[in-house]
């Protein structure tokens, strides 16, 4: 009994039997593969320049925006005057660390403050909040000092003139929830907020007193 075994040679490219044709299809498949390649590429970035507009989208909206802001408002025969930070932006603010500076000098409390700014010597029912250490919300305010005008007049009038004063300084850091941070004055009107890697604790931080004795 015997097999015939067919047996296949390597492949080879079909030639037509004339050079100029071999040569317009030689040349006409390496064309098409550089388009391919052309094509490949440019898809490519397209796909990276679509990755990068979506995640400016994503960190625009959660980008949050701070701002001080004082007033003062009467209900019910009572005038009383805030200090408050407000968030216009469009997502929550980690507020990491904050700074009350008046003429140059940090203060720790509002007590402090009030005595140095307005002539406080004695204590006053007086309104306060933290500003570091909290997460604010789209849209939510904080009031970190309030005062009302019957508690301590003088005072009050002192605080007036002190609450929009060049003297006076908020310096806040705080982060979006993706850890984007800034760092800014907020009592110096700006849409422009200072991007920085992280927040750190500033060596007399405005908490209140709440977290311990001056670094």
């Amino acid at each position: 009994m015997s097999f015939d075994v067919e047996t296949h040679g390597g492949h080879h490219t079909h030639r037509t039997g004339h050079k100029w044709v071999d040569m317009a299809v030689a040349f006409s498949a390496l064309f098409i593969s550089l388009v391919s390649l052309g094509v490949a590429i440019l898809h490519g970035r397209t796909m990276e320049s679509m990755a990068a507009a979506n995640a400016r989208l994503v960190s625009a909206n959660s980008w949050p925006f701070l701002y001080y802001g004082a007033g003062t408002a009467t209900s019910n025969g009572a005038t009383r005057l805030t200090l408050h930070v407000v968030n216009t932006g469009v997502g929550p603010a980690k507020i990491e660390s904050a700074e009350l500076i008046w003429k140059g000098a940090p203060y720790r409390t509002d007590q402090d403050f009030l005595e140095a700014c307005c002539g406080l010597d004695k204590a006053s029912n007086l309104d306060s909040d933290l500003v570091p250490s909290v997460v604010l919300p789209a849209g939510g305010r904080i009031d970190f000092l309030g005062l009302a005008q019957s508690d301590n007049p003088a005072v009050f009038a002192a605080l007036q003139r002190a609450m929009l004063s060049r003297d006076l300084h908020l310096l806040v850091c705080y982060c979006s929830i993706f850890d984007e941070c800034w760092k800014n004055d907020l009592n110096t009107p700006s849409l422009t907020r200072t991007p920085v890697k992280a927040c750190t604790r500033p060596r007399t931080p405005f908490d209140q007193g709440v977290f311990g004795g001056r670094l």
